[in-house]
């Protein structure tokens, strides 16, 4: 069974397709993508799947860089591979490449998990079909995932330290819970000691003026043993710390209409949290009875932003809308009002020590504005005093920068930039030193993250710390003070994102993630066990990358998975991309990056080539396909073939969204065009279905649907997968020149209806569908008549689906599940 990733729209009752009647076959033929070589070998043939054997210089001649078609290096290294256990390949006495089948009976892999004892017969690989139901057994959880990248709000969840070397992480399982995990920072690294998963919400604050990214869950550390979790609108939940366990100890309800918690701090038995400009007093009673102390709530001169207490404890620091208010905590049971300071500022964040105070402004609509240092001792009066340093938004014609966040230190003042200069945007980490005489320059400065994209919106952070240690958003990144001078990464094993999972050869599986990889044995008795990884990538590997098709093998395909929609995006203008190759120990490593010009455009990849469907002002697209087989050394690729090809020759003003997908068994393409005009007419989907090789044999047809994306389309075995407004979804097949509709269903009329967010794979005889409603999973549809099989619960939104015989692999941001296969048990009829 070949799995594909895609990702992410109703279609008004009535909506159906016809074949675009009297349209003309007005489209450009795709070059031959695989020319024939000189033994003869056809243009259809498998594609080299060997080392590359293109250098720098030749990746642009009129073979695109690809390697002769016998799947090894090159005509001189005197071996031929294809990664076919049913072919002897060898040379022959004249040195050309030649496949014979392999002997009858070689053990092979048919890619198909719903066969077993696979071997080779006559050079075709496979297997005996077997039957089984849909069923999850078992869970790996990770902590500290990145968000994925794009033109969206960056926060994925929490990172609070509970004590010098105790980090609590809470990560949002897509929005509809939290996962805690307690992790110790060691000198070899991060340690899990515990996780639970809590039906808690992680909801978003947004302000009418205040644009900053929030989220309204988020942990008030009391102490080495307590720490509490606060749901805005759901509940207080205390827990507890001892023996490294988390435990449930109390809950209180909260109204569900109640205002929008944004801050807080306590101690021992007292806590106190924040909504607009109330401080609302908590005790916790004999028997972990939580219960609010109304008595003692407080009023503020402004909107509250940020909580902290005094490394003494003594002091509560509440930064304002309308200044730094001092609250006297030393009796925790009797809270008194300070004089309001740094009145004249509006604050997004504040703390302060028995020495200096910082302070960050936060501007109308999320403007970041200065940081501030001050002297505690000089914070005496009404007047605002001179900071003794300054962390100043720059702008200027090819620089521009913004502090986005701070974390203070005992001797140390973190802080972290956003940095645009030129078209590199970076985030980087400065160490200042702190001591009576003031704030040093930067002693170490570590990079976060470095790219050429647009990326994830810009805001503030309220960034932890404590100790020698810090957590950084919005990547999470682990940072340790390392001498007087210097700052290093930590990580560990469950550290980072599983959403992209891969199969390996060996039998483990390779979760990969922004910045991340890891290797799993899903064979494991207890459920998915990690063997290695961590979040080890550089921070300038890029949002877009290619990597081997699995751990090991020679033929790269696009690693990055769609963040919205059906297909990865490229910005526009030339894309920077990073090549990832297997490292000795099973993870993935940088191996250079190359650039692919061309954009806005849609991205995907098969067999070792690179799709690019770029639109054209005024109708139609170029598509290119660039050999990802070469060298990757920083050169601009050079397409081995490109074309412009017209789906719909109607103005393309009305034209919203795109789509490509490919068929690499059959060499086929889909390319399809969203035609919206306003939500009262329904929207024309003009499809195109060729050949990629030669552009033969092209039919044509229309849906319509109601929205202006595309949610996910796939093309497999002679079928196609179309999906439109996340319900409506479609398999098509091919009647000469027409596309027909073999099936289709509506997932919001079913008994329990669904949405779904993308195609995790599909072969044409099954599709497995990524739920995206609460509560999250995997559906699995009969691609016939797309009645459904079966369903999988899942703890989070899946973002991508292996197959590791026997075994279904479902990454998740948070997590990783194993799961038994969707096989029925009368063969499921495929397409001819």
């Amino acid at each position: 069974m070949a799995s594909s990733g895609r990702e992410q729209g109703q279609r008004p009752e009535g909506a159906y397709m016809v074949a675009s009647a009297g349209s003309s076959l007005r489209v450009f033929l795709l070059a031959v993508l695989l020319t024939a070589c000189s033994d003869g070998t056809s243009p259809e043939a498998p594609p080299d799947a060997g080392l590359p054997d293109a250098s720098v210089g030749d990746a642009g001649t009129d073979d695109g860089g690809t390697p002769p078609p016998d799947g090894g290096p090159g005509e001189d290294a005197g071996t031929c591979v294809d990664d076919d256990p049913c072919t002897a390949e060898h040379r022959d006495p004249t040195g050309q490449c030649v496949f014979p089948p392999a002997p009858d009976g070689t053990a092979c892999d048919d890619h198909d998990i719903c066969t077993t004892q696979d071997q080779c017969l006559g050079g075709v690989c496979g297997g005996t079909p077997t039957t089984s139901t849909p069923a999850t057994h078992g869970t790996a959880w990770s902590h500290g995932p990145a968000p994925a990248e794009r033109s969206t709000t960056p926060l994925e969840g929490l990172a609070e330290f509970v004590a010098d070397d105790l980090i609590l992480f809470g990560d949002r399982l897509g929005g509809s819970g939290l996962s805690v995990s307690l992790v110790r920072v060691t000198p070899d690294g991060l340690r899990r000691l515990d996780q639970r998963a809590l039906d808690i919400r992680v909801d978003r604050f947004f302000g009418a003026s205040d644009w900053s990214d929030r989220l309204l869950t988020f942990f008030v550390p009391l102490g080495p043993d307590r720490v509490l979790v606060v749901g805005t609108r759901q509940r207080l939940e205390l827990l507890g710390l001892e023996g490294d366990r988390l435990t449930t100890l109390a809950q209180l309800p909260l109204h569900p209409s109640s205002n929008s918690l944004l801050a807080g701090a306590g101690k021992g038995d007292h806590f106190w949290l924040c909504n607009g400009a109330t401080v609302t007093a908590f005790r916790i009673d004999p028997g972990n009875v939580l219960a609010p102390d109304d008595s003692h709530n407080l009023q503020l001169p402004g909107t509250c932003n940020s909580m902290s207490l005094s490394p003494d404890g003594g002091t509560l620091w509440v930064g304002t809308t309308r200044g730094l208010v001092p609250v006297d905590v030393s009796r925790p049971g009797e809270p008194a009002l300070r004089p309001t300071l740094l009145g004249t500022l509006s604050l997004f964040n504040a703390r302060g020590d028995s020495t200096y105070v910082v302070a960050h402004e936060l501007l109308r609509y999320g403007q970041m504005g200065r940081m501030l240092v001050y002297r505690l001792a000089d914070l005496t009066g009404t007047t605002t005093p001179t900071p003794v340093k300054s962390f100043l938004p720059v702008e200027e014609m090819t620089r521009w920068e913004r502090p986005v966040g701070f974390v203070l230190l005992q001797n140390d003042l973190l802080v972290e930039w956003v940095r645009l200069n030129g078209a590199t945007r970076s985030y980087v980490v400065e160490r200042h030193a702190l001591s009576a005489g003031g704030v040093s320059s930067p002693v170490a400065t570590l990079a976060l993250r470095e790219s050429e994209e647009v990326g994830l919106n810009i805001s503030p952070f309220l960034l932890a710390g404590r100790g020698q240690h810090a957590v950084l958003q919005p990547w999470r990144r682990v940072v340790a003070l390392e001498g007087a001078d210097a700052l290093g990464f930590r990580t560990g094993l469950h550290h980072g994102s599983f959403e992209r999972v891969q199969a390996a050869p060996d039998g483990s599986v390779l979760a990969v993630g922004p910045f991340g990889s890891h290797r799993v044995d899903p064979r494991a008795p207890d459920g998915p066990a990690l063997l290695a990884g961590g979040t080890t990538l550089p921070a300038d590997t890029q949002r877009l990358r290619v990597a081997p098709a699995r751990p090991g093998a020679h033929v790269r395909e696009l690693l990055t998975l769609p963040a919205a929609g059906a297909n990865v995006h490229q910005e526009a203008g030339t894309a920077v991309v990073s090549c990832l190759r297997t490292s000795a120990d099973g993870l993935l490593e940088p191996d250079g990056q190359v650039r692919v010009a061309g954009g806005p455009a849609v991205l995907t990849s098969a067999k070792g080539q690179l799709f690019q469907a770029a639109p054209i002002t005024g109708g139609g697209f170029t598509l290119r396909r660039f050999s990802l087989d070469l060298a990757c050394a920083g050169q601009v690729l050079a397409p081995a073939s490109e074309q412009v090809v017209t789906v719909e020759p109607a103005s393309s003003q009305t034209r919203k969204g795109y789509a490509l997908a490919v068929d690499e068994a059959r060499a086929e393409l889909l390319l399809g065009e969203m035609h919206y005009v306003s939500p009262d007419k329904p929207s024309r989907i003009p499809l195109l279905w060729r050949s990629w090789a030669d552009g033969a044999g092209a039919a044509t047809g229309e849906l319509s649907g109601s929205t202006d994306q595309f949610t996910a389309m796939a093309l497999a075995a002679g079928r196609a997968l179309v999906i439109e407004n996340g319900r409506e979804v479609y398999v098509l097949e091919r009647d000469g020149t027409r596309i027909v509709t073999r099936a289709h269903v509506s997932l919001a009329e079913r008994a329990a209806p669904v949405d779904v967010s993308r195609i995790l794979a599909f072969d044409g005889a099954v599709a497995y569908l990524a739920i995206s409603t609460v509560p999250a999973g995997v559906l699995a549809l009969r691609a016939d008549d797309l009645s459904e099989l079966g369903r999988y619960p899942t703890p989070s939104p899946v973002r991508s689906l292996a197959f590791s015989d026997p075994w279904l692999i479902l990454g998740m941001n948070e997590a990783m599940m194993v799961a038994t296969p969707t096989c029925p048990a009368a063969p499921v009829p495929r397409a001819r």
